[in-house]
């Protein structure tokens, strides 16, 4: 088997046939002989093993047997950092400390590497419906990473998990701790983006806030985010997919406060943006979206 395919192939297939990609990445372990592939490895294998499967000391034993192999070198401090989470989500502390502080050592920024292997660790402790644990420790990273003045070399990881776990919130029934953690976490991943991103992943990060306060039945506030992340696309270009979306999303905040003529309004220009969508798929996804917000 070729390393490509076992990873993009296994991202494609983690969630619905999980126990067999297990399998596969155990068998194909060796396949990984760079550190940049044992950083994708390790990832691909907590994330079905130990959250989608619940069993962080197998995905624990699989990473340190991909690590084995390698001498001390710079480039392994992502993958010393991956290691860490899933000794850390294992229940090893003192053996995740311990990779934390060889990450930490080998990289040019040794708090960066420090801040995100912690927001990795809150993350998969959350989807591993450790929301307690997962929810303290990712909010004391963001603390931490506050304090620090300038870009980060982790900046990047906070925005994207932020916004990943905001994302994951958004598509799952929620009590008032995780509608407190999604909101965080929105909030989080425009603040990172603006400080690493381009201006498309600020107006997808506004439009994210959108999503998340409709879903907290807050439009006054959505509707604040959507103008936002229309203002930043027509300041810098074009993005036709990314406005129609924040039109639908609208239009479910106008429903919300029960405007009909503004809904409408909203409706018709996300449904003449979607117009222009040149893939299959994109119409699709829209027809998926629009259908959720209409005004019954």
């Amino acid at each position: 088997m070729d390393f490509n395919d076992l990873i993009n192939g296994g991202w494609g297939r983690h969630d619905s046939d999980s126990a067999a990609l297990a399998a596969d990445l155990e068998t194909h372990a060796a396949l990984a002989g760079t550190p940049e592939q044992a950083a994708q490895f390790i990832q691909l294998a907590g994330h079905t093993i130990g959250e989608h499967l619940g069993d962080w000391p197998r995905a624990r034993e699989l990473a340190e047997r991909v690590m084995a192999p390698f001498e001390e070198a710079p480039a392994l401090a992502s993958p010393l950092g991956l290691l860490a989470v899933a000794q850390f989500a294992a229940g090893d502390v003192a053996a995740g400390l311990a990779s934390e502080c060889r990450a930490a050592a080998l990289s040019d920024e040794p708090l960066s590497a420090t801040l995100r292997v912690r927001v990795l660790t809150a993350s998969a402790l959350i989807g591993s419906k450790r929301l307690a644990e997962g929810a303290a420790l990712y909010t004391a990273a963001l603390q931490l990473a506050r304090t620090q003045e300038g870009k980060l070399a982790c900046d990047r990881a906070l925005a994207v998990t932020s916004n990943n776990l905001a994302s994951d919130l958004l598509c799952v029934p929620r009590d008032e701790a995780q509608d407190v953690l999604m909101l965080e976490a929105a909030t989080a991943a425009r603040e990172f983006w603006l400080k690493c991103g381009t201006w498309e992943n600020e107006e997808r990060a506004e439009y994210l806030l959108v999503q998340v306060h409709n879903a907290l039945n807050q439009p006054e506030q959505a509707l604040l985010h959507a103008a936002r992340g229309l203002e930043v696309i027509v300041a810098n270009g074009e993005e036709v997919v990314d406005e129609a979306f924040i039109h639908l999303a609208m239009a479910n905040a106008f429903k919300l406060q029960d405007r009909r003529d503004l809904y409408d309004t909203a409706i018709a220009r996300a449904n003449e943006l979607a117009e222009d969508f040149k893939e299959e798929s994109l119409t699709a996804w829209f027809n998926e979206e629009k259908a959720k917000v209409e005004w019954a």
